[in-house]
């Protein structure tokens, strides 16, 4: 089997960042494809479909030499379902914040507090399981206090770390 090729799949409660991130990531990683997964939410409503889509366009970015930054809740069990999921080897980001800051970021989208509380859980979930349930373990940057801007110098910290070891 050849090498797998990296794609970094940038996760997280919704209100931790993921998209407001995306026009820093454009802007500072221009040398790497960013693709926003909710981007074809509407046309296409599965969810696996849409992370198959994703992930099949991926590799056809792959074969013209560059690497993808998918940014999308996405977790290990989703991604072994992919059909690709033989051809990349996945490096998650987790992206999280504090309690009071996704609530006031999910209350400016108008969420309902049952729905915060669910993302809270999550939140919750990705930091007391980013070292176990991810492999290789999952990075976690921490939204809540620095800008887009921030975030995104450390993600591309950690790709370019990943891809020169590679």
């Amino acid at each position: 089997m050849t090498e797998r090729k990296p794609i970094f799949l940038i996760t997280g409660a919704s209100g931790s960042g993921k998209t407001t991130i995306i026009p820093e990531l454009l802007k500072q990683c221009a040398e790497y494809i960013t693709l926003d997964l909710d981007a074809i939410y509407g046309p296409l409503n599965e969810w696996t479909l849409i992370k198959n889509v994703w992930i099949h366009l991926a590799k056809q970015i792959s074969l013209n030499g560059r690497t993808t930054i998918l940014c999308g809740t996405f977790m290990p069990g989703e991604y072994d379902e992919v059909d690709l999921k033989d051809y990349f080897k996945p490096y998650f980001i987790g992206l999280y914040c504090d309690d009071r800051t996704r609530e006031l970021r999910l209350q400016a989208r108008g969420w309902s507090d049952e729905l915060i509380n669910d993302h809270k859980e999550f939140n919750d979930w990705i930091l007391n399981n980013a070292a176990t349930a991810f492999n290789p373990s999952m990075p976690l940057i921490n939204t809540s206090s620095i800008s887009p801007s921030e975030v995104t110098e450390k993600i591309k910290d950690i790709v370019n770390q990943v891809l020169s070891e590679s």
